[in-house]
């Protein structure tokens, strides 16, 4: 059931995630380390107002929804989403605006601000659609909104820059034509209302019993994520944020590339799990999806680090090379991490509504974040950034799946971890043995080569374990 379901949510899983990498890469050619700088800014703070007005509620849907919609209640429920979708994306876009010119860019002017306002209002709908999108097994309407925003904002975004110069308002309205574009196609497929009255105040008191905590666990791990991009900012400048915004980026996008391959079907079935079946069935299941989820992500790291040279020096623009070299190992082992325990370890207080001890861990990263980058700053520069995210992650991450382990009965599948660390430990030394890539060409073979390594290694130790399995449903059909 995690196989098929991965498999289906996967081309929006790579596609849009992969527009995203692209997009980094591609920015470093063409602007300049300020418009990179302030896009970069506009889109970290509307990470933290999304935790703070809509991620909450979001989170909500995502557990108790199916109870409405299978209750025969979900009518009752269209009129109280309504008026929290209103009041959320005015919200935030009154205080996106706040943000952008007294801290990102108060010289910001009105074609600036409009284009952050629509990223932000579009982007809002395209995140909410595609996580209610969810519950109901919607593949086709999650895939719009996780592949057209990316893909076609991308492309809109490189035309309006090259069309009308490098300022950073075209690609944030790039990206908030194709948004409202994913919204609108969707839209006959959906299930709502345009009512806004009753006001469900039992739907409300329970989404903010639940989904509170989240908002301040949320906002801590947006501190915890994003304040080094804010204190080398306001340590180096916002040249030096650009610099470090590539390699931190791209870090950071290539570990949620490879995460989200297999989580947005993952959780669902936890969730599903724990319904039907309790804490126990429940446990199993994170198990299960921690195992695909480090068989992703530990390829991606280690290939990454091995490659890093090539990559840095083939895919980023020159000026950008130096300050990336050095980030990049540093981001994607940072991004591997929190993935891991976003994914893994902090699933377990969603499904069983614990959501403070969210709070808790969130505030270990946030508060080593910003400790640890102020003293790393100041003495490595735009490095220290990235290794302050690294010390955090890990504190924060130790801490989730220490509880998870003794309070709530989670486990770590270790046969299959031993076979994954296996076959990445082949892939490293298969990649170390040949020459270094010169050409595009020569790194799509190396990436191709190592992966190639690593899932004929994996096939040859889970043949057995297949083998047994096909034998024993081979001899039950014959039965």
């Amino acid at each position: 059931m995690l196989l098929k379901q991965t498999l289906l949510y996967m081309p929006a899983q790579i596609v849009g995630p992969l527009f995203q990498l692209i997009a980094m890469i591609v920015w470093t050619h063409i602007v300049n380390d300020h418009t990179l700088g302030v896009i970069t800014l506009v889109t970290a703070t509307h990470e933290l107002l999304q935790i703070g007005f809509l991620a909450w509620w979001s989170q909500f849907v995502l557990r108790f929804f199916g109870r409405y919609d299978i209750g025969g209640t979900a009518s009752r429920f269209y009129p109280t989403e309504n008026v929290i979708l209103l009041v959320s994306v005015s919200a935030q876009s009154l205080l996106m605006v706040a943000m952008l010119r007294c801290v990102i860019a108060p010289d910001a002017d009105t074609a600036l601000s409009t284009a952050a306002i629509c990223y932000v209002v579009t982007r809002s709908f395209n995140l909410y659609i595609a996580e209610r999108a969810r519950v109901r097994q919607q593949i086709g309407i999650y895939s719009v909104q996780q592949i057209i925003g990316p893909s076609a904002g991308f492309i809109i975004g490189v035309l309006l820059i090259r069309w009308l110069g490098q300022r950073p308002e075209w690609p944030l309205a790039g990206y908030a034509i194709a948004q409202f574009v994913a919204t609108i196609v969707v839209l006959p497929k959906l299930s709502f209302s345009f009512r806004f009255r009753p006001i469900d105040r039992g739907i409300v008191r329970h989404a903010l019993q639940y989904g509170l905590p989240l908002i301040i666990g949320g906002g801590l791990g947006w501190v915890g994520l994003n304040a080094s991009r804010f204190i080398v900012n306001d340590m180096l400048g916002v040249a030096a944020a650009g610099l470090f915004a590539v390699g931190y980026g791209l870090g950071q996008r290539a570990a949620a590339v490879a995460a989200m391959l297999v989580t947005a079907a993952a959780f669902p079935l936890a969730v599903k799990r724990m319904e039907e079946s309790g804490s126990e069935a429940a446990m199993k299941q994170l198990a299960q999806n921690s195992a695909l989820l480090v068989a992703i992500l530990a390829p991606s790291v280690v290939g990454m680090f091995v490659l890093r040279t090539e990559i840095v020096t083939l895919l980023i623009a020159a000026p950008f090379q130096q300050a990336t070299l050095a980030v990049l190992p540093l981001s994607v082992l940072a991004g591997a991490i929190r993935n891991l325990r976003a994914h893994f370890g902090d699933q377990v207080f969603l499904l069983h509504s614990r959501t403070r001890m969210m709070v808790a861990i969130s505030s270990i990263d946030a508060v080593i974040t910003i400790l640890a980058g102020t003293v790393c700053v100041s003495l490595w520069g735009v490095v220290g950034g990235a290794i302050a995210t690294v010390i955090a992650a890990t504190a924060a991450a130790a801490t989730s799946f220490a509880i998870g382990f003794r309070a709530f009965g989670l486990t770590l599948p270790g046969s299959h971890l031993l076979r994954i660390l296996l076959a990445t430990t082949a892939m490293a030394i298969g990649l170390r043995l040949i020459p270094e890539a010169t050409t595009y060409l020569m790194l799509a073979a190396q990436i191709t080569f190592g992966a190639a390594i690593y899932g004929i290694v994996l096939a040859l130790l889970y043949a057995p374990m297949l083998s047994r399995t096909l034998r024993h449903r081979l001899s039950q059909s014959g039965a």
